[in-house]
């Protein structure tokens, strides 16, 4: 779903709403993020603006997509100034 971008809304919406201090649940979000990212990177920069993502999982969400093959410099520069 996450590749489709009319879920990809729904998606986040779903994820903000998930609160779990399980390790793994965190991971599997910060994955779906990274995902998120890899195919629509102006809506999920606008989501991260704006999320309820608790700090762990926001900076592992950031990590993750600073890892991604496609992500350029400039981009990696900017990601983490946001970490949090």
């Amino acid at each position: 779903f996450i590749e489709n971008e009319n879920y990809l809304e729904k998606v986040y919406t779903i994820i903000d709403d998930i609160k779990s201090s399980d390790y793994y649940v965190k991971m599997a979000i910060a994955w779906a993020v990274s995902m998120g990212y890899k195919y629509h990177k102006d809506k999920t920069l606008i989501y991260l603006e704006n999320c309820k993502l608790d700090d762990f999982t926001y900076n592992k969400a950031i990590q993750k997509i600073i890892e991604l093959k496609g992500t350029n410099k400039d981009e990696k520069m900017y990601l983490r100034n946001i970490k949090r």
